[in-house]
């Protein structure tokens, strides 16, 4: 079937958006000649952007509801693609009009909108999120997607976002070896309190007193993180708030020597990126490895607290059964990752 334009949906977080990219590659492997239209929120625009095989993104934050589905309909696209599935995006794939509207299968709405849809339950966490993404895509055409698979998980940084962090690093004397930290996470998977935090960055110090470490966070934390540094007690310790392009964390992330966070949208950034990552996960299936770790890149060791721990508390956000051989654990992959 010939195929001049496709749109694909994700409309949600970082995390989510990185671990869509292999699809977003492999539509443009499958139908090289096909316009290629992606929609996100717009905290993820930068980064769709800058994919090379990605012609149009849409910021779907720019517009009334009203107006975006009247846009989606003047595109006339043959395919629209969601890879995520919520009311207004249901509303989108029938504005659309495409021949062919391709989702996954699981509630309701969506079996009266997606003719070429995928029965999934996603609930279950057999495979990674990458994964169900790329059987949406594969539902298009089995046979073409087979012949042409191929897995790419890279993102792209421009020289303003290299710059950026250059000027950080040299405001700041940082040189040599860094660990760049993630510490703060939006609620979607627990983690350890900062003074967790503060009391095992102290310790990885301990091992490596010349390290350079660099607390990442979005600018609306700045002064938590301020926090974290200065309970850390260590003059090669910085702060890097960042509220401008995303690509400037990822720019950061990729002078790393060692990436550490928790679930979250930067330690997915810094699996496309291929850094040495040390991650700290749950064990509740919903937000395990299995469905929510890193994709295309082995060079991340997992630590799960709560694993083998029938009893902790999921209401709870941090971690009940953190404890000292965690921490020990933890400070163990780092300076080993860092080569002492």
């Amino acid at each position: 079937m010939e195929i001049k334009r496709i749109i694909v949906a994700r409309t949600d977080k970082i995390g989510d958006l990185v671990l869509s990219i292999p699809s977003f590659f492999m539509l443009r492997k499958m139908y090289p000649e096909a316009e290629i239209v992606v929609l996100v929120r717009k905290y993820n625009y930068e980064i769709v952007k800058n994919l090379p095989y990605v012609d149009r993104v849409l910021k779907i934050d720019d517009y009334r509801q009203r107006e975006l589905l009247e846009k989606i309909k003047h595109f006339k696209a043959d395919v629209f693609i969601a890879l995520y599935n919520d009311t207004f995006v249901a509303k989108l794939a029938k504005a659309s009009r495409a021949k062919w509207r391709v989702g996954p299968l699981s509630k309701i709405n969506s079996f009266f909108t997606y003719n070429k849809g995928v029965w999934q339950k996603r609930s279950k966490s057999v495979k990674n999120e990458a994964d169900y993404n790329l059987d949406l895509i594969r539902k298009l055409d089995p046979k073409t997607f087979e012949e042409r698979y191929e897995i790419n998980t890279e993102i792209f940084l421009g020289e303003e976002h290299k710059k950026a962090v250059g000027i950080f690093l040299e405001e700041n004397s940082i040189e040599g070896q860094i660990l760049v930290v993630n510490p703060f996470m939006g609620g979607s998977a627990k983690n350890i309190t900062d003074d967790q935090y503060v009391e095992l960055l102290k310790r990885v110090k301990e091992e490596k007193p010349q390290l350079n470490i660099v607390i990442a966070c979005h600018i609306s934390e700045e002064e938590r993180g301020q926090r974290v540094v200065d309970g850390i007690e260590d003059e090669k310790t910085y702060l890097f708030a960042n509220g401008g392009d995303l690509l400037n964390l990822a720019a950061l992330i990729e002078r790393a020597d060692v990436y550490f966070g928790g679930s979250t949208g930067p330690t997915h950034i810094a699996g496309s990126l291929k850094r040495k990552i040390v991650a700290l996960y749950p064990n509740k299936k919903t937000q395990h490895p299995t469905r929510w770790g890193v994709y295309g890149w082995d060079g991340v060791d997992y630590v799960i607290p709560d694993e083998g721990n029938s009893s902790e508390d999921y209401s709870h956000k941090d971690f009940d059964s953190y404890s000292e051989e965690h921490r020990k654990k933890l400070i163990d992959l780092i300076v080993g990752k860092l080569g002492g």
